[in-house]
């Protein structure tokens, strides 16, 4: 039985704060509760070499338009790949090249006062991911924004759980007491 846990974007709702997801693998829809979203943009784009095109120009669209407190983007071309052609393989690197150029692109968009959070949600060794190997464990987690550290080097360790406490803290938002994760305080200046 699951514990009834409220997640990040329940309790940005909660707050009468908006969320929106831009993705385009369609297993993501159950991250939220149903009446928790304030927009969503789904394309089933993932397996498409060039599908995260989309996901960044509407990304964009979003930052400028609709403006929400919160914008979870997924860009999932970089999985598909790797499963198709091997973590750390050329055609993986080259769409890890195409996919930070779409990254760019939704930077460029992001209002000065919001704060950007970038991260994989696994890392992968050859066509696979999934163990607790280092090489399936150990991602990239990047923050900047207003009143975090530039050019910081984070040396302690931080998991996919740590951020939705931070997160919250940038939204100066309490986290369920439930959430297992910690706010990376060690960024901020």
């Amino acid at each position: 039985m699951a514990r009834p846990v409220s997640g990040l974007v329940e309790v940005v709702k909660a707050a009468h704060l908006k969320t929106a997801f831009i993705y385009n693998w369609e297993p993501l829809r159950n991250l939220s509760q149903p009446l928790s979203l304030y927009a969503s943009y789904f394309r089933d784009t993932a397996y498409d070499e060039d599908g995260d095109e989309w996901v960044g120009d509407e990304a964009a669209r979003c930052l400028t338009t609709l403006r929400p407190d919160l914008l979870f983007v997924y860009l999932g071309t970089v999985d598909t790949i790797g499963h198709d052609h091997g973590w750390m393989s050329p055609r993986y690197l080259a769409q890890l090249e195409r996919v930070d150029g779409i990254v760019e692109r939704v930077l460029a968009a992001l209002p000065a006062e919001y704060h950007v959070i970038v991260h994989s949600d696994h890392g992968g060794h050859e066509r696979n991911h999934g163990t607790d190997a280092p090489d399936d464990m150990r991602i990239p987690w990047l923050i900047a924004g207003p009143g975090v550290k530039r050019g910081y080097e984070i040396t302690t360790p931080v998991s996919l759980l740590d951020t939705a406490p931070t997160i919250a803290r940038l939204l100066n938002l309490i986290p369920d007491p439930q959430w297992e994760g910690r706010v990376v305080e060690e960024v901020f200046e």
